[in-house]
């Protein structure tokens, strides 16, 4: 009976934890579960549910949940290799050394190749379905291989399909300092829509530029914090540049300015938020796909909500993808009655009045929840929480589909060892 303690612990955990389930969104400004959008899984993510949900996770994280990821992998695998090695007056020392440098190398192998998956190939993702035919599920941050940065072959058409597969209607293509001239990637129940936006490289700040039509040059603005402070006050006061109809006054508008994650929480933290609000900053991201933007502490992300709330400024979750990694981890959702009936340019348009009319209650982010700790000590013990949380955020197929993948292991290994 010694033998099948560890299979039935395993799963005795993975069904107790069906008994506490808790939804896996959460609202990230007021911390609720959302009620009007759920997630919808691929029948090969209940499959291959140890894999998928730990990729789930992964993609979400910040850096220290990567380092954190890799310390606790070498301690499950030394774990397991003390309680499985037999005692030395049966295997041999001299032959035991090879074979656990052997089985080491194999490990860090598996592990790698693991990695390389979550990263680089396509693999099964829960997608946002809103309940409301109202509700407009969108990206602000998002490239293609026009940016320096993006990954090779990941053109237009290939960050429209994958919107689509996540779930989002619409979405911003913000390139690296380029200005990407977008078709309509409309095309119902094929991939999202693509509106044109770009990212801007200033001085230790990355902004993102929603709803202009022709690129921004940011040379001799990215010298400076003063160069920098030029540029915004112009982006936010010049509607003549950038607006889609130049011919019609009524209808103008400047562009709507974002500041990005990482660079204005680590370079531009404190009073340099004070003035990027003055300049005509418009929103902050909080939430992003981006590891080392996920390293934002929870105590200054309420700070930015707080600020935001308080200059009626607009909140975003951004996926900032590159075409790599494959799970979205944040969704923005906004009320737009009609927007399945708008044009691109209509759509744009609608939405940045929605972002300056209303704030941070234009819409909501929405993520995959996580525990995210402030301490030393709550980060590291976050891998075997987490874990946890993802137990209990799971739905009913994928613990059946993780029970089964304990015995699937197990009983071959008994078979054997009789």
């Amino acid at each position: 009976m010694r033998g099948w303690r560890l299979p039935l612990l395993l799963s005795a955990a993975v069904l107790l934890a069906q008994l506490a389930r808790r939804s896996p969104l959460i609202d990230v400004v007021s911390g609720a579960s959302p009620s009007d959008v759920h997630l919808a899984y691929p029948v090969w993510h209940f499959v291959f549910a140890p894999f998928t949900l730990l990729a789930d996770w992964l993609n979400g994280g910040g850096t220290a949940d990567l380092k954190g990821f890799g310390a606790w992998a070498v301690v499950a695998y030394v774990v397991a290799r003390l309680v499985a090695t037999a005692p030395p007056r049966e295997r041999p020392r001299e032959r035991s050394l090879p074979r656990e440098a052997l089985g080491a190398v194999v490990f860090a192998a598996c592990v790698a190749a693991f990695i390389a998956w979550v990263a680089y190939l396509p693999r099964p993702i829960p997608r946002l379905v809103a309940d409301d035919p109202d509700l407009l599920v969108f990206d602000v941050h998002s490239h293609t291989s026009t940016s320096h940065d993006g990954r090779r072959g990941f053109v237009a058409a290939a960050n429209a399909a994958w919107h689509a597969r996540a779930g989002f209607d619409a979405a911003f293509v913000t390139d690296h300092n380029r200005f990407g001239r977008l078709r309509s990637m409309g095309v119902p129940g094929r991939s999202s829509r693509l509106l044109n936006g770009e990212e801007l490289s200033l001085y230790g700040l990355h902004l993102i530029v929603l709803g202009n039509t022709r690129e921004i040059d940011n040379h001799g603005y990215n010298a400076s914090w003063d160069s920098t402070a030029a540029l915004i006050r112009h982006l936010s006061d010049s509607s003549t540049l950038f607006s889609p109809q130049p011919s019609t006054p009524s209808s103008l508008q400047p562009p709507f300015l974002v500041a990005s994650l990482p660079e204005y929480w680590r370079n531009h933290w404190g009073a340099d938020l004070g003035d990027l609000v003055r300049w005509g900053v418009g929103g902050f991201e909080i939430w992003t796909t981006s590891p080392r933007a996920m390293d934002l502490t929870p105590d200054a992300r309420r700070s930015v909500i707080a600020q935001a709330r308080f200059h009626r400024l607009t909140l975003f979750g951004a996926t900032d993808m590159h075409g790599l990694g494959n799970t979205a981890t944040v969704w923005n959702v906004a009320r737009l009655p009609g927007w399945r009936a708008m044009s691109d340019s209509a759509l744009t348009a609608a939405l940045l009045a929605t972002f300056r009319a209303r704030g941070a209650d234009a819409n909501q982010v929405i993520a995959l929840s996580r525990w995210m700790p402030s301490s030393r000590l709550g980060q590291a013990v976050a891998v075997p929480v987490n874990a946890a949380l993802v137990l209990a955020s799971a739905s009913l197929p994928h613990a059946v589909a993780l029970v089964g993948w304990i015995w699937l292991v197990v009983l071959p290994l008994k078979r054997k060892k009789r």
